[in-house]
């Protein structure tokens, strides 16, 4: 009855679009022999009969990124599921049984591919897929869709990879651009097996990839591959890619494992060619995720939830138990972190750990009571000025405590039945809540209040909500779809709902943040923590994407290396826009007193640059085109396991204000001159100069000063920084200059030539 329902919709689907739009031509037929489809920009090929995807052709210079293989090249994948027991079908094993192409009247082609009433195991004709490719006129990248409807009484839909694609790229051959680990890494000349999950903060924060493949042409462009899932809701899925082999992306389905459980096209995939780096990938991607709910407020500048506080921060720190000595006075305990400000001369802010009498990472979620005079500690700093945020978690409970049979029945379930459990530093046994579940939403929201009216503070960290990745939830209890979906992010917007309203009730203004930089909390978190030490592969690509819509805090790096290690991790982030700092309080020993110098610096050009790095966008990195030297230190990864890194000695990044100026921020990590040369033309972002050419005006804390006037077209630029030198630089349009004339027009009065006043001549 389902399958005579779902053919009754499609063919009344079918009619409507025939009558809707203007149909160029049509053909549907057995695919007895390739497929293609192209445009000027692009050609995809879909092997006979089964409809593999056999070709992804750049036509500008002739290159395929899908290679020849043994055996059919696939397009699809499914997992069925039943008890213990799975089964898998492919499109490689399924003769396709028709395909549509049509090319409608706003240029796009659409190709449509079916598999209609295919055997699962025992069952006959219960399993059938619909495949949709849509590719515009004037772009390389294609919009892939995918549905499955399954009439089994027996199998449940557990997995779908699609599309999947055998062949893909080469091994070696290609740079992939990943949004790992916060901030984005590229894998060059990338030989590896790679598998991320989305949404989390640690592997894959964005969904979406590149691969570019720099060609000996003459145009000297670089063959791009862009993979992304345009995916508003946000569901459970993961990114695999294996160069030379393989490339998918696996989504795990609603009602996994339930018989008869189907797929609908819940979101399209986004795959096929571009020219460009992996910075214009991430700006494809920009176009669509400022069209997704997290972004619904708007840019920085017009989210009223967010409070100025936070938007004001120049730097951060890092702080735990009583910051001063436990046995001191008000004054004493609060001493270290109030001289802290009084040093940097910005806006700050101090994470607060250990604020509790329980132990770190153990009886969570009972985090009262605090220690002895912690409150008064915190009303005391918020008086002056300080944002005071202390952590709690949001998403994991102790087995251990006394209660956790009232929090049991909320735990998220395997399908089993048992709640899971995992362990951190500590070796505690923690059970992860089910976010969708109110119980544990109303527990979160009822903590947040508690620090609001018992503690005084104005903001709070909720850990692991934007870093740990969905559990499989098989409550029924619960009241979201068993296993995989979107119910997971939809239950933490719903809970950091709750706490935003707790936040800026009763006269206040606080501000949430979390752990990591998973996309789909946005409009309910303030500002994500990039703790994650980065290495050399590092690439900006979140803020690339959401700066101007969001603010990312953090810049850790390990003190025992050299004060250039440690100058090259913070000038880097600065470039990139993170409010820096998160350091401890041992940035000010005396050993390290060129660290907190160079630290301070920073803090006041971000005040500074606020209206580029807090609320305008990262456009581009400078590439140099002189011979910049490169410096290798000593940066031991997120473990402390001893690794380098090798970084020019002089980095720079461009910025665009909401005002459309450009800002250009340099950072020399030597500590003596270094000279950075390089190209810009502001017209390519959007500064129109009319004839008037530029004005490039000098930022810095203690005021601005106009460099030079600089003539319209491309700039080419050397500058020359003095040791451990930040220097950043406005480009605006210029504006013609003043005279005593300039606001008369020449007229004819009676036979004499005057001058009248222009404002009285528009009267």
């Amino acid at each position: 009855m389902k399958r005579n329902k779902l053919l009754l919709s499609i063919c009344l689907l079918g009619i409507l679009a025939v009558s809707t739009t203007d149909t160029l031509s049509a053909q549907s037929r057995t695919p007895a022999a390739k497929v293609v489809l192209a445009n000027d920009i692009v050609r995809f090929e879909f092997e006979a009969e089964r409809m593999g995807v056999a070709a992804m052709v750049d036509l500008a210079e002739k290159v395929n990124h899908i290679q020849t293989i043994d055996g059919k090249h696939t397009l699809w994948e499914l997992t069925f599921c039943q008890g213990n027991q799975k089964r898998s079908l492919s499109s490689t094993q399924v003769p396709c049984g028709s395909y549509d192409m049509k090319e409608l009247s706003d240029g796009l082609k659409r190709a449509t591919f079916e598999w209609p009433n295919v055997d699962l195991d025992k069952e006959k004709r219960v399993v059938s897929v619909r495949v949709t490719v849509d590719l515009p006129r004037n772009s390389g990248i294609a919009e892939w869709r995918i549905w499955v409807d399954n009439d089994s009484n027996i199998w449940g839909l557990y997995e779908v990879d699609f599309p999947k694609c055998s062949g893909y790229l080469k091994s070696g051959e290609y740079d992939i651009a990943v949004p790992r680990r916060n901030f984005g890494k590229l894998f060059k000349k990338c030989n590896k097996r790679m598998s991320y999950k989305y949404p989390h903060g640690g592997s894959m924060p964005m969904q979406f990839m590149c691969a570019m493949k720099r060609t000996a042409s003459q145009s000297g462009g670089t063959n791009a591959v862009y993979m992304a899932a345009h995916d508003p809701r946000a569901w459970d899925k993961s990114f695999t890619i294996e160069p030379g082999k393989e490339f998918y992306i696996r989504t795990n389905v609603e009602n996994m494992a339930v018989p008869g459980s189907d797929h609908r096209d819940p979101f399209p995939v986004m795959m096929g060619v571009y020219r460009g780096s992996w910075m214009q990938g991430a700006k494809t991607y920009r176009k669509f995720a400022v069209t997704a709910p997290w972004t619904s407020e708007g840019k920085v500048s017009q989210r009223m939830s967010m409070p100025k506080a936070l938007k004001d921060i120049g730097l951060w720190m890092l702080v735990g138990n009583y910051i001063g000595p436990e046995k001191g006075t008000l004054e004493e305990k609060n001493k270290p972190l109030i001289d802290a400000q009084k040093y940097f001369e910005v806006p700050t802010a101090a994470h607060w750990y250990n604020w509790h009498a329980i132990p770190f990472d153990t009886h969570y979620p009972h985090y009262f009571p605090t220690k002895p005079g912690i409150s008064e500690q915190v009303r005391d700093l918020v008086s002056k000025g300080l944002v005071i945020m202390p952590y709690i978690n949001g998403r994991i409970i102790d087995v251990s405590n006394d209660d956790f049979d009232e929090y049991l029945p909320y735990c998220a379930k395997n399908r089993m039945g048992k709640h899971y459990v995992e362990t951190y530093g500590n070796k505690v046994m923690q059970a992860p809540m089910c976010c969708y579940t109110e119980f544990w939403q109303d527990k979160v929201t009822k903590i947040v209040e508690r620090l609001a009216k018992e503690v005084g503070v104005n903001a709070v960290y909720i850990d692991q909500i934007a870093a740990a990745s969905p559990v499989l939830c098989f409550d029924k209890s619960h009241g979201h779809p068993l296993g995989g979906g979107c119910w997971w992010v939809d239950g933490y917007r719903k809970m950091l709902k709750k706490v935003q309203k707790i936040a800026h009730s009763n006269g206040r203004n606080m501000i949430i943040t979390t752990e990591c930089a998973a996309e789909p909390f946005m409009d309910g978190i303030d500002a994500f923590l990039i703790w994650i030490k980065p290495d050399e592969r590092s690439i900006p690509m979140i803020t690339a994407v959401y700066s101007g819509y969001s603010i990312y805090f953090g810049s850790p790096a390990w003190f025992q290396h050299g004060d250039r290690a440690w100058i090259m991790a913070q000038g880097r982030a600065f470039l990139w826009g993170s409010q820096n700092g998160w350091m401890g309080l041992e940035l000010f020993k005396p050993e390290h007193a060129r660290k907190a110098a160079y630290l301070k610096k920073i803090g006041k050009y971000r005040v500074a640059a606020k209206k580029f790095l807090t609320f305008g966008e990262l456009v581009e990195l400078i590439e140099p085109t002189n011979n910049v030297k490169t410096i290798t230190e000593t940066w031991p990864d997120h473990g402390n396991h001893p690794r380098t890194a090798t970084l020019p000695s002089i980095q720079g990044a461009i910025w665009k204000a909401e005002d459309g100026t450009l800002g250009i921020f340099i950072a020399n990590y030597l500590e003596k001159n270094n000279t950075i040369e390089f190209e810009i033309d502001p017209a390519r972002y959007g500064l129109n100069a009319a004839s008037f050419g530029y004005t490039v005006t000098g930022v810095q804390p203690e005021g601005n000063h106009i460099e030079e006037e600089a003539r319209q077209g491309v700039l080419n630029r050397s500058e020359e920084l003095g040791p451990w030198e930040i220097r950043i630089l406005e480009i605006r349009a210029a504006w013609p200059k003043y005279t005593v004339t300039s606001d008369y027009t020449a007229r004819k009065v009676e036979g004499w030539k005057v001058l009248v006043n222009t404002e009285l001549l528009s009267e």
